[in-house]
């Protein structure tokens, strides 16, 4: 009879489907610090953009596991989680991911009530997770909001948000000219920086023309 694997060989060996099909969240967090666990859950998430054309299935339950981790790792390790925002924001955008809306709309309220100035990213997350089907915020507040977020520069994402906010108050003029802005910023390259924990971005992979939230 074969005996089952060690977690560590499961980790080691880089056999991601069979973790988190035969693994609990708390085995990774009892077996790995903190930092380490956050580089599983990096793995698990780049695994499942690789997995989501052939196995969708196998692709939802490494994001569903990885925010489960990530839920033990922030009650266990409060200090580090705390000192760095964009681990709560983090869980909430893989939250989304999942279909988890309450729980993404959540934590990434939880960000941005963390900071006095947020950046143009986390205002960018704070509005996609609060207009989903629930609306957890008003058409007032997103409207709010998203001048914020394009008081703080013109860039792909930015200009999108104000084409989008000028559909939904039907101005067809204003729409056409934010998508104008927004092809112009994607041709120049002009991006929002992208929300990754400052714990995993020695190994987080970014694509050409983005940058790191700070």
């Amino acid at each position: 009879m074969k005996s089952f694997p060690n977690i560590k060989d499961i980790i080691a060996a880089k056999n991601w489907k069979f973790l988190v099909k035969n693994t609990l969240p708390v085995n990774i967090a009892d077996t790995y610090s903190f930092s380490e666990a956050m580089h599983i859950i990096d793995h698990l998430i780049e695994a499942s953009v690789d997995e989501m054309i052939e196995d969708g299935f196998t692709a939802d339950l490494m994001r569903d596991y990885s925010v489960n981790l990530m839920k033990i790792l922030r009650a266990k390790y409060p200090h580090d989680w705390k000192k760095d925002w964009k681990n709560e924001a983090f869980l909430g955008i893989v939250c989304a991911l999942v279909f988890r809306e309450e729980e993404a709309f959540v934590h990434i309220q939880n960000a941005y009530g963390q900071l006095e100035d947020a950046p143009q990213s986390l205002i960018l997350a704070y509005i996609s997770a609060g207009r989903g089907p629930d609306h957890f915020l008003t058409k007032e507040r997103i409207a709010e909001l998203s001048h914020k977020v394009i008081g703080k520069g013109v860039t792909y994402e930015s200009a999108l948000r104000m084409a989008a906010l000028a559909r939904d108050e039907q101005d067809k003029d204003k729409a056409d000219y934010w998508d104008e802005k927004a092809e112009e910023a994607e041709r120049r390259g002009i991006h929002t920086p992208i929300i990754i924990p400052n714990v995993i971005k020695d190994v987080y992979h970014i694509e050409e023309g983005y940058a790191y939230e700070k």
